[in-house]
């Protein structure tokens, strides 16, 4: 609170008799209460700070000059190389940050999470920043809760600490005792005057990216960007939204495997104070942090959690936790990761969740045209966007990011690279883009620390490709046929990668969970629970996976047609060798000595049927049935069930019957080791192949009786080998492009010949073969 004073100018006045009186002045007192509003708005902060000239040029003043001292000392120090920056002007840096305030302080939190952005010695020092802010006074901190609470500290209370735990950027960190129920809690109270100095900094720097936009002729909208943070961050100050979050959170990720989140007492919580239940762990260690080999592995496995957690946030559900750095993130005693702040927290609809995954796979798929169409539905594009500029763009950022496989994008040097592609095109930055781009880079950033090749986006896949799969929205269910089908070909090989991929990600299914003894309200958890396993055969004929497992059972079906077909023309042909070979006919050369003897007609007219004999079969059946067995035998490769079986699916060769047998054999034998559920849709795929079956070859024979053409027959594609990476991804190689990720583009070859040219093909065999058989007969 600041108290000033308004006075009216000195008016000279006469008094009786032309005497000259003293000047009067009117004064008036003005207290100024401080930047009051609850939430941010460029405008209303603006006005606020206008009329303030003074104070605003003070602080501009104070930290040009904090910056300025800093950046000489640096440069005659060290010169302009930031990697030999010393220990010493780190830690400065880090000291100024701190004097500078809240909005600074954040600022330097971000850089902190960034080890491939920032050299080690600086983002070790700024990870002091997450939970090593000098604490204000304990006497103030207690003025605030009795203020807040409207009662005394000891009646709310049985047992406070006498210092904070931990001090952050907005608020310190008490560990208490509730006197009702005895429940340990942690108490965060919000730093004085907080609200007043963010907006004061905000409006300062909001006036410095202006200005730079202008002089540098940036495309982006800076101020805009700036405005988005501070808007989330003046929602931080409202710790009655963040006990809201905190619960919403808890109800719907509480329950997953692996991830715990504290309860929020609501009744007790104000907008400075904030109790929640106290939980005990050990903060991951961020950036800069030298770890031992154990340490490395556990903040690694918790980084494999978060990254679920965060895709279920963003992907399934679109409420999502903004802000996960090491500061807010812990590591329990029972190997969960706590989440312990909710109040940078953002929302995602479903037509830009669905998007996203719809661009992830075009990503990988190398589909950059249809990505452009993604970002102009992300709204990252406006529609009537110059297409033929912006996907070369595309094509050149994405191409360089995925040559080396999916799993083995940096999200970070990604991010940066389509940064600096947005701001050559005029992209637009949705409000949901920052704050996910956030999310992801700072936990990529906390796993780099212990292991330099890690890499978020190969983590997620795994993820998107069971969500695909299992997913019931008709959107993404259109988004999948059309991955599976190139021209209406089956891709058996997208199925496969995507199979491997669907297997490495954790099962999201429905169940009941009991509470840890810890949580204060039981039950308070839902029964959302993210399980371990899942393999690829158990999820194709389990609930989740009957959408793939219909197309799949279609494609078996033409399978089995294919393969007895396949096996009839065999007979056939094998039958007219013998015919030919007991007419003394070997590869078309005669033997009339043995032909002499035979009557000529009759031979003729018995041999005709068999040689006129059309093929059942097109020419794709075999592509089919091979697609297939290799199909079953990847099923196998990673890891079905068969550990007890031992059984595998043979590969087609020569024998096409024999090939489908080892299929339906390996299913059997495969079932037996599965649970209940999948265990009966295995057996009830026999009777459905059958049906469809059936279906077909009336359907043909319908065809040939009413004489309707039969469709022209197509080729599948020859699938690649597959390659398989070293975190298990699996890749389709070809000889164009030996690195090619999980889910491939198309590399089918041209078209191949109809039905009906293949048919005339050999007709003009069988024309010829006759031929022969006539001057062999009448020589």
């Amino acid at each position: 609170m600041q108290v000033s004073w308004l006075c009216s100018p000195r008016l000279p006045q006469r008094g009786q008799y032309g005497r000259k009186k003293p000047r009067l002045q009117l004064c008036m007192a003005q207290i100024d209460i401080g930047y009051e509003e609850k939430s941010y708005t460029a405008k209303a902060n603006a006005e606020y700070w206008s009329r303030r000239p003074v104070e605003v040029i003070q602080r501009a003043a104070q930290v040009a000059t904090g910056f300025g001292i800093w950046f000489a000392d640096t440069r005659l120090r060290k010169g302009q190389n930031l990697e030999s920056i010393s220990g010493l002007q780190a830690e400065r840096l880090r000291q100024l940050l701190t004097t500078l305030g809240p909005a600074f302080v954040k600022i330097g939190q971000a850089v902190a999470s960034r080890p491939d952005v920032m050299p080690q010695v600086y983002t070790s020092e700024l990870e002091k920043l997450q939970d090593q802010i000098p604490p204000f006074p304990d006497i103030e901190a207690m003025q605030v809760v009795v203020e807040e609470l409207g009662r005394p500290v000891d009646s709310v209370f049985s047992r406070i600490s006498a210092s904070p735990i931990a001090a952050a950027s907005l608020g310190q960190v008490y560990r208490a005792r509730l006197r009702d129920g005895g429940q340990e809690v942690a108490v965060k109270v919000q730093r004085p005057h907080i609200r007043d100095a963010m907006a004061r900094d905000v409006f300062i720097l909001r006036w410095l990216l202006t200005k730079v936009r202008a002089w540098r002729k940036v495309n982006s909208d800076l101020a805009g960007l700036l405005d988005e943070w501070a808007t989330s961050l003046f929602r931080e100050l409202d710790y009655r939204r963040e006990a809201r979050n905190g619960q919403r959170f808890k109800d719907l990720y509480g329950g997953m495997q692996g991830v715990y989140a504290p309860h929020m007492y609501q009744g007790l919580t104000t907008e400075k104070v904030l109790i929640m239940e106290w939980v005990e762990g050990v903060r991951l260690k961020g950036a800069g942090t030298l770890k031992a080999p154990a340490e490395k592995a556990q903040d690694l496995s918790m980084v494999d959690i978060g990254v679920q957690c965060s895709l279920e946030q963003m992907l399934e559900i679109g409420f999502y936790h903004s802000d996960p750095h090491p500061g807010n993130l812990l590591r329990t005693p029972q190997g969960k990761l706590a989440y312990i702040d909710f109040g940078m927290m953002g929302e995602i609809n479903p037509n830009i969740r669905r998007s996203l995954i719809t661009a992830t796979l075009h990503l990988v798929n190398r589909e950059f045209g249809e990505l452009a169409d993604d970002f102009v539905q992300l709204g990252l594009l406006p529609p009537g966007s110059d297409r033929e500029a912006i996907v070369p763009a595309l094509t050149g950022v994405f191409s360089e990011a995925v040559a080396g496989g999916v799993s083995n994008i940096s999200f970070g040097q990604l991010s940066g690279n389509l940064g600096r592609t947005m701001y050559q095109y005029s992209f637009r930055i949705p409000p949901f883009y920052t704050l996910l781009v956030r999310s992801l880079t700072v936990l990529e950033g906390i796993a780099l620390s212990s292991n330099p090749n890690y890499k978020v986006l190969g983590a997620a896949y795994p993820w998107i490709a069971r969500r695909l799969i299992t997913n019931t929205q008709p959107e993404l269910r259109e988004t999948l046929k059309e991955l599976l089908y190139k021209n209406g070909n089956f891709q058996f090989g997208r199925l496969d990668s995507l199979l491997r991929q669907a297997a490495l990600s954790p099962n999201r299914s429905k169940k009941a969970q009991p509470q840890p003894q810890s949580s204060p309200q039981p039950g308070a958890n839902k029964d959302l629970v993210v399980e371990s396993g899942g393999q690829a055969l158990e999820l194709l004929l389990s609930k989740d996976g009957e959408f793939v497992y219909g197309i799949l059972v279609d494609e078996l079906a033409k399978g089995l047609d294919a393969a007895w077909r396949l096996a009839a023309d065999s007979f056939i042909a094998d039958a007219r060798t013998r015919a030919l070979s007991v007419l003394g006919m070997q590869d078309g050369a005669s033997s009339r000595g043995s032909l002499a003897l035979l009557p000529q007609q009759p031979v003729l007219q018995l041999l005709r049927p068999l040689l006129n004999a059309q093929t059942l079969s097109t020419v794709g059946d075999r592509a089919q049935l091979e697609g297939l067995s290799r199909l079953a035998s990847a099923l196998q490769d990673i890891g079905s069930v068969g550990q007890t079986s031992g059984s595998r699916p043979a590969q087609s060769g020569d024998n096409p019957t024999a090939s489908a047998g080892s299929i339906l054999q390996w299913l059997a034998n495969e079932a037996s080791s599965l649970p209940p559920e999948p265990r009966a849709q295995a057996l009830r795929t026999p009777l459905l192949l059958l049906a469809k079956l059936s279906e077909r070859i009336t359907a043909r024979a319908l065809r040939s009786f009413f004489g309707t053409p039969m469709p022209a027959a197509t080729s599948l594609p020859e699938p690649a080998p597959s390659k398989r990476y070293q975190n298990g991804t699996t890749a389709l190689s070809s000889p164009a492009d030996p690195s090619r990720p999980s889910l491939p583009a198309d590399n089918s070859s041209s078209a191949p010949p109809s039905k009906a040219q293949a048919q005339k093909a050999v007709g003009k065999a069988a024309a010829k073969q006759e031929d022969n058989i006539m001057l062999a007969l009448t020589g």
